[in-house]
């Protein structure tokens, strides 16, 4: 009866866990994909800016402000090179916890509610066919217990029988003790036989 207890209560457990992981493996999903697009994102703004800075340089004007300017991209390109590279270490870890997530989650499906039913099952049956069993050996226990209590009984009068006449003559003592002793032995095997 514990058992089948413990049992359910692991069952629960186990749809309780796979509801939580579920929530936490969906939001790490669309945490990457934000990631990955932001990431593109951030490309894309490089490229651009790259391609401004090519423009500044063969624009040939004037030359402190297309320094100037040339400085000024620089530094964002550096900037977003920093936010790029924070956003893809993001990226790589929420990839990590997502694939952690699913192994936990391939172990909790190893654990297969139906099987553990199933198996409770055929546990309760094979427990009540034990019982049914033991019930009946006690039964068969106690009727021969009865019945050797009742040879036993039997045995005791023909001693008794034997004691009185004893008294009697000693050739028909000799002859009774003879007929008692095949009685005893035709009981004691009737006994066995049962």
């Amino acid at each position: 009866m514990a058992s089948a207890e413990q049992l359910e209560a692991l069952i629960n457990l186990e749809a309780n866990l796979k509801d939580q992981y579920e929530k936490k493996l969906t939001a790490e999903k669309y945490k990457v994909e934000a990631h990955l697009e932001t990431q593109t994102k951030l490309q894309a703004k490089i490229v651009e800016q790259a391609g401004e800075i090519t423009k500044l340089k063969s624009g040939g004007g004037d030359l402190k402000r297309m320094e100037q300017e040339n400085r000024e991209m620089s530094s964002r390109v550096a900037n977003i090179k920093n936010e790029f590279e924070a956003q893809r270490n993001k990226a790589k870890t929420a990839q990590k916890e997502l694939i952690a997530l699913k192994s936990e989650i391939k172990e909790l499906k190893q654990l297969d509610a139906k099987k553990l039913k199933k198996n409770l099952v055929e546990t309760k049956k094979k427990l009540e066919e034990q019982r049914t069993a033991n019930g009946l050996l006690s039964a068969s226990n106690k009727k021969h217990k009865q019945e050797s209590f009742e040879h036993q009984n039997s045995i005791e009068k023909l001693e008794q029988e034997l004691e009185e006449l004893k008294p009697a003559e000693m050739e028909e003592t000799e002859e009774t003790d003879v007929k008692v002793e095949a009685e005893i032995e035709a009981e004691a095997e009737e006994t066995a036989k049962a």
